[in-house]
C-alpha cells in the first residue's frame, strides 16, 4: 500500500499500553486520514455524553496518503476530539514541520485516551514508541519545552507538536503548537492534551513512503515553484501572506473593528500586508516542502515597546483583526506583542480576541469596572491592558480565570447584558471575517459541526465577481452573486465547498496550495493522489469523502443533544446595525432569508429540514450504516 506507512498507533494514557492497529486498504480509502479519519475513531471510541474533560475523551492526531511527499502546501496534519469550548465534536488544521515527521516515523495517525497519573510527553521514533516522564517541563512556556525534549533526546531535529501552561491550567482555547509557530489553534484541543496530562508529542523518523509516479509529483512540484516565482499574485501572496486581508477587507467594511460594531478602523492603513511587510519582517517563514512561504516570520531586534523574541513567529490576519481591530488596537508591535504570549502559553488568538473584545465592551458599558478587572483600564485601544489580560488568561490568574473559560461562559457569568454582546455561535467566538458582508460565511459559521470557522467553505466573493473561475464552474456556478447576499445559490455554495473543503482537510492538504482558487485545483488534488498510492481516485470520490466526513461530525453532535436549534447567530449581527461611515455602515444579516436558506442548506445536504440532521438514507448512501446504529 503506497503513501501509508499502514499502521495506526493507539495510546491508553490511564495504563500506559499501546496497540498498532493496521488497517486494510479498504479503510484507508473511504477514510482517507486528517479530519474524516479523526472523525471516524472519535464516533467509534466514544460513548455520548462524555465530557471533553473526562478521560474517556479521545484525541486523534492524523495523517493521509499524501503526507510526507516533497510538494507544496503537504504538511499539514489533523487533530480531532470532543471540544471543551462547544461540546461539539472538533477538528483542527496545523502546519509545519511535525507531520511529515510522523510519517517518517512509522504512523498514519495516533489514537490517544485516558489519563496519565503524571505529567508524560510520547516519544516516538521510526517505528518505537514509549511515554517518558514530563514533570520537569510542565509549567514551562512552549520554547523552553522544547529545548528541554531535545536536549533529553539528544537530537536537535526531533519535531515537538506540545501545549503550553494554557493546555495544563485547561484554558479552553488553548491550542497545540509544533516549532513554536505552527498552531492547531482553535477549540481548545491543548486543554484536552492537558486534561489528559499529556503534554508532547515528539516524532523522529528517517523512512519516507513508497510512492506510486515520482516523476508525476516532480513535474507538480516545479510547475508549483514557477508559478510562485513568475505569478504576480502567487509572489505578492509570499511577501504579505494572510495579512493581505486587512487589504482586501478594508474598502468592502469588513474589517472587525468595536467588538464587531464596525467594518473599518482609523489604523487600517498601519495594519496592512504591506505595512507588516516592510516594518516588522526580514523574510516570510514557510512549512516543510513549501515554496508558497507565507508564515509572518518576525523580524529579530525588536525591543520598543515590547520585546518580541522571533522565535515564536509574528501574526497572521485572524490575529491582527481580533487582538487588532476588534479591539481598535492599531500598532502592529502591541499585535505582535499579544501574538508572542499567546504561542508562548499556547491559546488560540482568535479566541483570545474575541474574549477581550467582549470585556472591553462591558468595561465601556459600565457592567465591568475597575475593581472587577484588577485594576486594569481595559478601555477599547488599551494595547497595554490587552496584554496583561492576554498573560492572566494564559496563568488563568485574575479576571483572566473567567476569561479563560471563553466568551460565552464569561458572558454569562457577567450577566444577561454581557451575554447580549457576546459574538459567538456554540459558544465559539467568531474568525476575523464578517458576515454583513459575507451572507454564506455567516450561515457557515452557523451550521458547522464545530463553530464559526472562516476555512470551512468557500467565501461569498468566490462567485462575487465576472468573470467565475473555470474550476468554481466545474462545481455548477455559472451566475455572479452579490457576497452579501443570502439566497439559494449561497446556499447551494456552502454545501457543495464544504464538500471539497472537508476533504482537504481530510488529505490535510494547504488551502493556500490546494483549492479553487489556488495553484493547484481540486482535480490536481486527485492526480497527486493517484501519483501517490496508484489509485484512479477521482473527484466524485473526493466529494464523497468530505460528504461523509460531514455527517459524522453531524451524526456525533447529534448523539450530543445538537440539532438545527444550535445552528443560529448572535442577536448582534440580526439586529444591530454596524457603526461609522464605512461601506457597511447600517448593515445587518437579514434574518428571515438566513433562517429561509438554512432549510434549504439542508435539504441539500439530505438531512432533515427540521432538526439539521442526518437521515438514515443519507448515511447509508455514504456508506455510514454502522452510524445510524450508534444513533439507534
Amino acid at each position: 500500500m503506497k503513501g501509508y506507512t499502514g499502521k495506526i498507533l493507539h495510546v491508553d494514557l490511564s495504563t500506559g499500553s499501546f496497540i498498532v492497529e493496521e488497517p486494510d486498504e479498504r479503510f484507508y480509502r473511504k477514510y482517507i486520514g486528517g479530519a474524516c479519519m479523526g472523525a471516524y475513531y472519535l464516533l467509534k471510541e466514544m460513548d455520548g455524553g462524555i465530557d471533553a474533560f473526562d478521560a474517556r475523551n479521545v484525541i486523534v492526531f492524523a495523517l493521509s496518503s499524501i503526507t510526507g511527499v516533497s510538494i507544496s502546501g503537504n504538511a499539514r496534519h489533523c487533530v480531532t476530539s470532543k471540544s471543551p469550548l462547544t461540546g461539539t465534536i472538533a477538528s483542527s488544521e496545523g502546519g509545519g514541520f511535525w507531520s511529515p515527521e510522523l510519517k517518517f516515523a512509522g504512523f498514519d495517525a495516533i489514537v490517544i485516551k485516558g489519563k496519565a497519573s503524571k505529567p508524560v510527553y510520547l516519544w516516538i521514533h521510526d517505528g518505537e514508541y514509549e511515554l517518558k516522564d514530563a514533570s520537569r517541563l510542565w509549567g514551562k512556556v512552549t520554547g523552553d519545552a522544547q529545548d528541554k525534549i531535545r536536549e533529553e533526546l539528544g537530537d536537535r531535529q526531533i519535531k515537538v507538536a506540545q501545549i503550553g501552561p494554557a493546555g495544563e491550567k485547561l484554558v479552553r482555547y488553548a491550542g497545540i503548537v509544533n516549532e513554536l509557530k505552527h498552531f492547531n489553534g482553535r477549540n481548545g484541543l491543548g486543554a484536552v492534551m492537558g486534561s489528559k496530562n499529556l503534554r508532547a508529542i515528539a516524532v523522529r523518523g528517517t523512512h519516507k513512503p513508497e510512492l506510486e509516479d515520482p516523476e508525476t509529483i516532480k513535474k507538480m512540484a516545479k510547475f508549483f515553484a514557477d508559478k510562485v516565482k513568475n505569478d504576480e499574485f502567487f509572489s505578492h501572496f509570499r511577501d504579505c501572506g494572510t495579512t493581505l486581508n486587512v487589504e482586501w477587507n478594508t474598502p468592502v467594511g469588513g474589517l472587525p473593528t468595536n467588538n464587531w460594531r464596525a467594518g473599518n478602523f482609523e489604523h487600517e492603513n498601519e495594519m496592512s500586508g504591506q505595512y507588516y511587510f516592510d516594518h516588522m519582517m526580514d523574510k516570510p517563514g514557510t512549512c516543510w516542502a513549501c515554496v508558497q512561504s507565507c508564515k509572518r516570520d518576525i523580524k529579530a531586534g525588536i525591543e520598543k515597546p515590547y520585546k518580541v523574541e522571533e522565535k515564536y513567529g509574528g501574526p497572521e490576519y485572524e490575529t491582527i483583526g481580533m487582538c487588532g481591530s476588534n479591539l481598535m488596537i492599531g500598532d502592529l508591535y502591541e499585535i505582535g506583542k499579544i501574538n508572542e504570549i499567546a504561542s508562548k502559553y499556547c491559546m488560540d488568538t482568535i479566541s483570545l480576541g474575541g474574549t477581550i473584545g467582549m470585556v472591553m465592551e462591558c468595561f465601556e458599558k459600565g457592567i465591568l469596572t475597575i475593581k472587577d478587572t484588577g485594576g486594569l483600564d481595559v478601555q477599547f485601544g488599551n494595547g497595554d491592558a490587552a496584554i496583561k489580560l492576554a498573560e492572566m488568561i494564559g496563568r488563568r490568574e485574575g479576571i483572566g480565570d473567567v476569561l479563560a473559560e471563553g466568551t460565552a461562559r464569561a458572558a454569562k457569568k457577567f450577566g444577561p447584558e454581557a451575554e447580549r454582546i457576546a459574538v459567538t455561535v456554540k459558544g465559539k467566538e467568531f474568525p476575523a471575517h464578517m458576515p454583513t458582508f459575507k451572507g454564506m460565511l455567516g450561515m457557515a459559521y452557523a451550521v458547522n459541526a464545530f463553530g464559526p470557522d472562516h476555512v470551512s467553505a468557500e467565501h461569498d466573493p468566490t462567485i462575487g465577481s465576472e468573470p467565475l473561475g473555470q474550476t468554481i464552474q466545474g462545481f455548477g456556478f455559472y451566475d455572479t452573486e452579490a457576497p452579501e447576499d443570502i439566497n439559494f445559490e449561497k446556499s447551494k455554495l456552502l454545501a457543495y465547498s464544504q464538500r471539497y473543503i472537508s476533504a482537504i482537510d481530510s488529505f490535510t492538504v494547504c488551502q493556500f496550495c490546494f483549492n479553487n482558487w489556488s495553484i493547484f485545483s481540486i482535480k490536481d488534488l486527485t492526480t497527486l493522489v493517484n501519483a501517490v498510492t496508484g489509485w484512479q481516485y477521482t473527484l466524485f470520490e473526493l466529494m464523497l469523502l468530505g460528504e461523509r466526513r460531514l455527517n459524522m461530525m453531524r451524526a456525533f453532535n447529534q448523539r450530543e443533544g445538537f440539532s438545527s436549534k444550535d445552528d443560529v447567530l448572535p442577536e448582534r449581527i440580526f439586529e444591530d446595525p454596524l457603526q461609522g461611515e464605512g461601506p457597511s455602515a447600517g448593515r445587518t444579516v437579514d434574518r428571515e432569508k438566513f433562517y429561509e436558506c438554512l432549510k434549504e442548506y439542508y435539504r441539500i445536504c439530505g438531512w432533515d429540514p427540521d432538526t439539521g440532521n442526518p437521515t438514515e438514507t443519507k448515511l447509508r448512501e455514504l456508506g455510514l450504516d454502522w452510524v445510524n446504529k450508534l444513533l439507534a
